[in-house]
């Protein structure tokens, strides 16, 4: 199976917003990142099956339900809010509105806060459901996308302890858990993302 550099795959995502000019509408932006996900999965998809990735990398111990990497901040575009936006609209009224409500509840118990404090406050994600799944998932940011671990209990106590978890790693008693591979990859997507908007000069409407 073809596995594309992190550049080809910028470039790749860069040129799904090649549609979009002169004038961008939603849906046209929402097709786009849409392929743009898909651009990104299926790289993904293509390293973590080729030989040489699966002799040397630990396999990831991400799974449904396991939901510990929703309780931090994560920075997304305007063009994934939108995304976002959309997909909640096409959902049913009422479960729609359940998310919307927990996004502004969200919001008022977090307006004012600091970065740092957002941090600290290790509040969930508004989309995370009780059963630690996502509840937005076929559109989920590149960021959580990106994000994955190879020992759930190391996310565990990175939650319930912050502190001395940061003091081991510093410490070197404990060494990172994270996989570098996936989180290259959709930082690439997210990259191309950003590149194809700036080289077109556009902004949604």
């Amino acid at each position: 199976m073809f596995t594309p550099s992190n550049d080809f795959l910028a470039q790749s995502c860069a040129a799904a917003f090649s549609a979009l000019a002169p004038k961008p509408t939603e849906e046209a932006a929402n097709a786009a990142l849409d392929q743009v996900f898909a651009i990104a999965e299926q790289s993904w998809q293509a390293r973590r099956t080729s030989l040489d990735y699966l002799r040397g990398a630990p396999p990831s111990a991400c799974k449904a339900g396991c939901g510990w990497c929703c309780h931090q901040q994560v920075g997304i575009t305007p063009l994934e809010a939108v995304r976002i936006s959309a997909y909640l609209r096409a959902l049913p009224a009422d479960q729609g509105q359940e998310l919307l409500d927990q996004v502004n509840g969200l919001n008022a118990r977090t307006r004012g806060m600091s970065t740092s404090q957002r941090v600290e406050s290790r509040l969930a994600c508004a989309f995370l459901s009780m059963d630690g799944n996502c509840r937005i998932y076929p559109v989920r940011p590149l960021r959580c996308r990106g994000l994955h671990s190879i020992d759930a209990q190391f996310c565990a106590a990175s939650h319930t302890d912050p502190a001395g978890m940061r003091a081991k790693l510093e410490a070197g008693q404990l060494r990172p858990v994270y996989l570098s591979v996936p989180e290259a990859i959709f930082d690439s997507a997210l990259s191309g993302v950003l590149m194809g908007l700036k080289k077109l000069k556009i902004t949604l409407v």
